[in-house]
């Protein structure tokens, strides 16, 4: 939904225009070998949902194997809560599988999608990040009624592991940048990454927040 993506008639813009979402995702398809899977992801659309079900048949027309949606429109951005009801109808029309995506952040909230959308899989992402045991929680099923949360330093040697492969391909400035906007985000779970962003908060190397995180 960014501004940035948009303005350029990409991303959600593109659902504006269903037989252009359908011209890339053929693109796709033609270009790869049959046994690659082509997949796709959308929104319900741009201002409103009214094209919802023609983007989601036009996906599945060009070739698409699996459809994810997150349930909101552009116009809608992260503001909770997602439409997981508006998912529906798009499952019961189409024959290929569809993902529910958005506002999954916990173990209730996966249940209460699954059961307004209909859909049998959801795709996680800023609940997995903020909850980094929540996908283990979701795959024991009826065991997890009362799921343990992922202890401290488990989470800490993730985002060590996480800083040390992004040192690899990335700006030093930019991992640290990404490890604090990590640790923010994980603090609504676990107060002790409260705790280490508060000390590595102006700290400016990897080297530094690693050993905040060691202890």
């Amino acid at each position: 939904p960014s501004r940035l993506v948009t303005s350029k008639m990409s991303g959600s813009a593109l659902l504006q225009e269903p037989e252009q979402v359908h011209t890339i995702v053929a693109a796709v398809r033609q270009a790869v070998d049959s046994t690659v899977p082509v997949t796709a992801k959308m929104r319900l659309g741009y201002e409103d949902d009214a094209l919802a079900l023609e983007n989601a048949l036009a996906i599945e027309s060009a070739g698409a194997m699996e459809l994810t949606v997150h349930a909101r429109t552009k116009l809608e951005g992260y503001t909770p809560p997602a439409r997981w009801e508006a998912l529906a109808p798009l499952r019961e029309a189409l024959t290929i599988p569809l993902i529910a995506n958005g506002d999954i952040r916990s173990l209730d909230d996966y249940r209460r999608c699954v059961e307004a959308s209909g859909c049998e899989n959801v795709m996680l992402g800023r609940g997995a990040i903020s909850n980094p045991a929540l996908a283990m929680q979701i795959k024991q099923g009826p065991q997890a009624e009362k799921p343990e949360p992922m202890a401290w330093q488990d989470i800490a040697a993730l985002v060590t592991d996480c800083s040390e492969r992004m040192s690899q391909e990335y700006r030093e400035k930019y991992v640290v940048m990404r490890i604090k906007q990590w640790l923010k985000m994980l603090r609504g779970e676990h107060h002790p990454a409260q705790l280490a962003f508060e000390k590595i908060r102006l700290l400016q190397k990897v080297s530094e927040i690693k050993c905040v995180l060691s202890e």
